[in-house]
């Protein structure tokens, strides 16, 4: 403003309105400006056309996007301050940090990939310790319950209030003292698939089976307190015996991630891809987290586009497919797009009919896969345009060639020997097993290298037979 005053002979008014010009950036606004201002250069003599020209071109470029020195002083001020307390409070920094940008997802992926890279837990709600946030417990992050889809601040303020009179002890506990039609079923049961109420029954398939019945329980407890209806011995009179919790298996462990992802939109207490964390490197060369920085580095492919080379870089990375879309193409021909979520992030994918019709089972089956393609990026979009849609377990198995199993001999025994040996020739294919066995009261094992007739195939199904005979995480791959 000063300069279009002293130079041109603006008023402060004018001189104003030209600012204003040039932080909206309109280009006839400026051209009529510009004209404007060399005519008041040369009307004052204050320089010559060429030197007025440079300096309004100046001008108009640091109107793009320029500080004053009080303006970088105080971001300077306010990034010191951030990195900080990153630095020196980082489960606190985090913790905010998940609230501030919860309702951006690709922020949220973002966000808990860096909290488990930097070994801070994130711990699922709990109807006895979340707030609303996201808050700091120790050295962990508790989920906050505001993270469950169709949990409003409302029904969150009567379950904390709730509380405050003392802890949840039991799903009938929660369901006779948070009443109302703010904390109905829908509310009760995304608690407890997204695990909040595991601290109390760890079984969620039970919870969830007597969820009906113990509502009713609840709804007719209150019912006969309001009235204070009260039977010959000084019971209410609809009883006060709870109704038993159902007795039914629990979830297996992909049954309550998906229950997990349903609830809150994101894997908690696991992910699908944790037991494919040591093997993903062998057969993919991409997560969502790089995708961007590998379609910048790698504009050649390999593949064909319309009878032509195709440009795009090539690219396999590992998944779990969620929001599957079928459409029809202006031919009639059915494709699918759907979004391919890692431990990092996500991505859009389209599989066209011809990929379709090839991999259609594996895209609907909801396990993990391996899917390669075209990556088609700019400046709003990142796709991947599959080709190749894989099982992430045959993948797995073809890339194996070892099985490696820890075995806690004391817990275990002679008799759960002879289990995990049938478990192992139940099982067989083409990868040499190997026991880790573990004595216990020291770090000593001993790797004792089975014979050929126990050579077992590298499944899910192998996996899944001998964790829940030692646990889960005691198997491993080479």
């Amino acid at each position: 403003m000063q300069i279009a005053q002293a130079l041109a002979g603006y008023s402060l008014g004018d001189a104003d309105n030209l600012r204003r010009a040039m932080g909206k950036k309109k280009k006839e606004v400026m051209a009529a400006e510009r004209e404007r201002f060399l005519a008041g250069v040369q009307a004052q003599g204050t320089a010559d056309a060429k030197t007025a020209g440079e300096i309004f071109d100046q001008m108009e470029t640091f109107a793009a996007y320029g500080f004053n020195k009080s303006h970088s002083a105080a971001y300077a001020v306010i990034t010191y301050q951030t990195a900080y307390l990153k630095a020196h409070y980082r489960t606190e920094f985090m913790a905010g940090l998940l609230s501030l940008e919860a309702g951006d997802t690709d922020n949220t992926y973002k966000n808990l990939a860096e909290c488990r890279d930097r070994n801070i837990p994130i711990l699922p709600p709990d109807v006895n310790e979340s707030r609303e946030d996201f808050t700091v417990a120790g050295e962990t992050i508790r989920f906050g319950l505001g993270a469950v889809k169709g949990v409003g601040s409302k029904a969150i303020e009567t379950i904390i209030a709730a509380r405050a009179e003392g802890p949840f002890t039991s799903l009938h506990d929660f369901c006779l003292r948070v009443r109302g039609q703010l904390v109905n079923r829908r509310v009760v049961e995304g608690l407890v698939k997204c695990g909040a109420f595991d601290s109390l029954e760890r079984n969620r398939a039970r919870l969830l089976a007597s969820l009906d019945e113990v509502l009713r329980w609840g709804a007719a407890r209150a019912e006969e307190r309001s009235v204070q209806q009260i039977g010959l011995f000084g019971q209410a009179a609809g009883g006060d015996a709870p109704p038993p919790l159902a007795t039914v298996p629990a979830w297996s462990a992909e049954e309550e991630l998906r229950a997990e992802r349903e609830a809150i939109g994101f894997f908690i207490t696991g992910h699908p891809l944790d037991r494919y964390a040591q093997d993903l490197r062998k057969f993919t060369n991409a997560t969502t987290a790089t995708l961007r920085a590998r379609g910048a580095a790698e504009p050649a492919g390999d593949g064909e586009r319309n009878g032509r080379p195709d440009a795009r870089p090539r690219v396999r990375l590992g998944g779990v497919i969620h929001t599957l879309k079928l459409r029809n193409s202006k031919r009639g021909d059915r494709y699918a797009t759907f979004v391919l979520e890692d431990k990092e992030g996500a991505v859009e994918v389209i599989a066209w009919p011809e990929a379709y019709r090839r991999h259609e089972a594996i895209i609907q089956s909801g396990a993990p896969v391996v899917v390669a393609g075209a990556l088609d990026v700019s400046d709003d979009r990142c796709q991947v345009i599959a080709d190749e849609v894989a099982p992430l377990a045959a993948a797995r198995a073809e890339a194996i060639r070892q099985v490696h199993v820890r075995v806690p001999l004391p817990a275990l025994g002679r008799d759960g020997l002879e289990t995990l040996r049938a478990i192992l020739a139940a099982h067989p294919g083409p990868c040499d097993a190997f026991l880790h066995l573990e004595r216990g009261g020291d770090d000593h094992e001993t790797i004792v290298a089975l014979p050929s007739s126990l050579r077992v195939a590298a499944t899910d199904q192998m996996v899944n037979a001998v964790e829940r005979v030692l646990g889960a995480g005691v198997t491993s791959f080479r």
